[in-house]
């Protein structure tokens, strides 16, 4: 017998509290990639903010890692590039396509999520502050877990009254993989106090609000490992109306408010933010502002605060926040849940108005 493994009869309450830590834990695992800086993850909100960006060509890197004070905690991974086609009616309507990447891995059983999807979205100018954009995702998808670690009923040892890992499992894993497609759509809708298609962005108009919502997994792809008539487990939809808001206050200051809201058969979440925006440099080339915010999140039977800093500089942003868990919860977490960062780069290819002035440049902020 393994002498780490503690012997049920002797800590009963431990195996409980453990017990139901892991179907909690199972629950989580069966609900999709979810971020606290959600506002900085768009593809995850909607394929309707495909395209939604300043420039020609934006690149986002997102890493979270959540739940290290329990021995399930989790680790995710986005990366993804949209760029749109050039155009040279690129002011009143453009293409954007891009790729996108997904990796989350957590659990005793590092249960874990691959996703590589195309994205496409097309934005068409309603008025001259208004534009909206219907986008897509087309994914391939994998999910995949390990037995090693892993614990069963059989195992149990009456003679010790604890688990013996030695002993032999009548559980089934042939199949450990399971592999599917995925079909995601949205809309979006902007309205922006800038209006005109200057080349120099100077910041004197930035007021933006983008509202919609994303319906992910319309095919409701399988999910079960095991191939039999009794076992179909499919991937629910789920449906995402958001807002994200900028709103000019003052000369060098603006407020942020972004609320995203997410249902999933029975699965609710909440998620807020609001806070502020301090523009500390507006010339072009050396444009510097720095952005603090309050986030919240409920869903189920977790609460979390999180307070975000982020830097822009030029056509670079990033982000980083921390998850303090405040729900009941917390007995596991002792209050920590996770840190999570982002980096976003946006491409803005001036030259070419100067080279070619038929295209136009793209008149977002």
């Amino acid at each position: 017998m393994n002498k780490g493994i503690p012997s049920i009869r002797k800590f009963p309450m431990r195996c409980f509290f453990w017990g139901g830590f892991m179907l909690y834990a199972s629950l989580l695992s069966a609900q999709d990639i979810h971020w606290t800086q959600f506002y900085a993850a768009p593809m995850n909100i909607s394929p309707g903010l495909i395209g939604i960006f300043p420039g020609e060509t934006r690149f986002m890197a997102n890493y979270r890692s959540q739940w290290h004070s329990v021995p399930v905690d989790y680790s995710t991974l986005g990366l993804s590039v949209d760029s749109k086609l050039p155009n040279k009616n690129a002011d009143r309507h453009f293409v954007t396509l891009g790729l996108g990447f997904n990796y989350d891995q957590g659990g005793v059983s590092r249960l874990n999520f691959t996703n590589l999807n195309l994205n496409g979205s097309y934005t068409q100018r309603l008025t001259s502050k208004f534009y909206a954009t219907l986008g897509g995702q087309w994914a391939f998808a994998q999910r995949r877990f390990q037995t090693k670690g892993l614990i069963f009923d059989d195992q149990y040892d009456p003679g010790t009254g604890g688990i013996d890992p030695a002993l032999p499992t009548q559980e089934d894993f042939s199949n450990r993989r399971n592999f599917f497609t995925d079909l995601n759509v949205g809309l979006n809708v902007r309205f922006q106090t800038r209006d005109d298609n200057e080349l120099v962005d100077r910041l004197e108009k930035r007021t933006k609000i983008d509202a919609g919502f994303g319906i992910y997994h319309l095919n409701t792809p399988l999910q079960n490992f095991v191939e039999d008539d009794f076992s179909e487990i499919d991937l629910p939809i789920r449906f995402t109306p958001y807002v994200l808001a900028t709103v000019k206050v003052g000369s060098n200051l603006d407020l942020i408010y972004n609320a995203m809201f997410q249902t999933q058969t029975s699965y609710r979440q909440w998620l807020n933010g609001i806070g502020a925006k301090l523009h500390l440099n507006r010339t072009p080339g050396k444009q510097l502002s720095i952005q603090f915010v309050a986030n919240y999140r409920s869903y189920d039977f977790e609460e979390s605060i999180a307070p975000a800093f982020e830097i822009f500089y030029n056509h670079w942003r990033a982000g980083f926040s921390y998850d303090v868990n405040v729900s009941e919860f917390e007995v596991a977490t002792r209050g920590k849940s996770g840190p999570e960062i982002f980096v976003h780069y946006h491409m803005a290819k001036a030259k070419r108005k100067r080279l070619l002035p038929e295209y136009k440049i793209c008149p977002l902020i």
